[in-house]
């Protein structure tokens, strides 16, 4: 008969490689990072659309992304301070990523028409292609006109 041997199970004897804790994060907590889904309707601004809710519940949120097709949107050119430009569509929404700081001077009702307005309190960056080929990307300077329903993800940061 083979001699028995006497290996122990588990770990050897001050091994370093301990076993790790789990990371439980409670969904249930009021700190909880959660998506919230926006539909906006054909002929809206899905810009607007995404400020009004931030502003409405008095939170600030970020934009993660977006699907769906528009019709124009207003880009800036890449320097600040510079002219925006009018693309128009009908046009597939690949990207719309960014961020809106809710602070308590942008609660009154000010107009969004202005790229200047949008520079204060939020940056959007969006991309977008035609079924011909061609393909847009940059920064939002104003509007962002839905074609058809767009579905908007963004995750509320509320202030602790």
């Amino acid at each position: 008969m083979p001699p028995s041997s006497n290996k122990g199970c588990g770990r050897p004897l001050g091994s370093k490689n301990k076993p790790k804790i789990p990371l439980v994060i409670n969904q249930d907590s009021d700190l909880a990072l959660k998506p919230i889904f926006i539909q906006v309707p054909k002929n809206s601004d899905v810009i607007e659309a995404v400020v009004q809710f931030a502003r409405h519940c008095q939170v600030s949120i970020t934009v993660q992304c977006a699907s769906g097709s528009i019709l124009e949107a207003t880009l800036c050119q890449t320097l600040p301070d510079t002219s925006t430009f009018v693309v128009f569509g009908p046009f597939t929404l690949i990207s719309l990523t960014g961020t809106y700081i809710n602070n308590n001077l942008s609660a009154s009702s000010s107009s969004l028409s202005s790229p200047s307005n949008l520079d204060h309190n939020c940056s959007f960056t969006i991309s977008f292609c035609s079924n011909l080929g061609q393909s847009f990307n940059g920064i939002v300077g104003g509007k962002v006109i839905a074609a058809d329903d767009v579905t908007v993800v963004v995750t509320i940061l509320k202030e602790l």
